[in-house]
């Protein structure tokens, strides 16, 4: 159901994104034949037709916020479904995990995450962070420096 729904949104975030004039579309994106737009829309027209319509609401109120947005936050939201959607098995597995650990955090272990990240961004300006970081770190709180911890920290004693 959330795969469908995804994909669905993915679909009318690109026939949105297609609509848009042609000096707002990246450069990378070839223009679509006749007959291939005619198989997007048939393709749509029967994803559309198998959704109840419950999520049929909730993809037009989703397909309504989408189009509100400017520009470069609905293209920034565009790509991020399709890296979603287009992730391995592995991937949406370590994305779960990490969501299971964050919700497992206390509030004052996810702020001090988010000053790990933060402070991380401001040394390190020119580069995208690690999506999906195998170690786990930990702060020596004495000289305020990060290093590599083998096993995640638990609660118990």
């Amino acid at each position: 159901m959330k795969r469908t729904l995804l994909t669905g949104l993915a679909i009318m975030a690109t026939i949105s994104l297609r609509a848009e004039t042609a000096t707002n579309l990246p450069a990378h994106r070839p223009v679509l034949t006749n007959e291939q737009k005619a198989e997007l829309v048939q393709r749509a027209d029967e994803m559309w037709s198998q959704l109840s319509p419950e999520t049929k609401i909730r993809l037009m109120n989703l397909h309504k916020a989408l189009t509100g947005m400017p520009t470069e936050e609905r293209h920034f939201i565009h790509e991020r479904i399709e890296r979603f959607l287009n992730m391995s098995t592995e991937e949406h597995e370590r994305i779960k995990k990490n969501n299971e650990r964050w919700h497992a955090m206390s509030p004052e272990e996810r702020e001090h995450a988010r000053e790990q990240f933060h402070q991380w961004r401001k040394d390190h300006p020119d580069q995208e962070p690690q999506l999906f970081p195998h170690q786990h770190y930990k702060t020596d709180e004495s000289t305020n420096t990060v290093s590599k911890q083998s096993e995640p920290k638990t609660n118990n004693p």
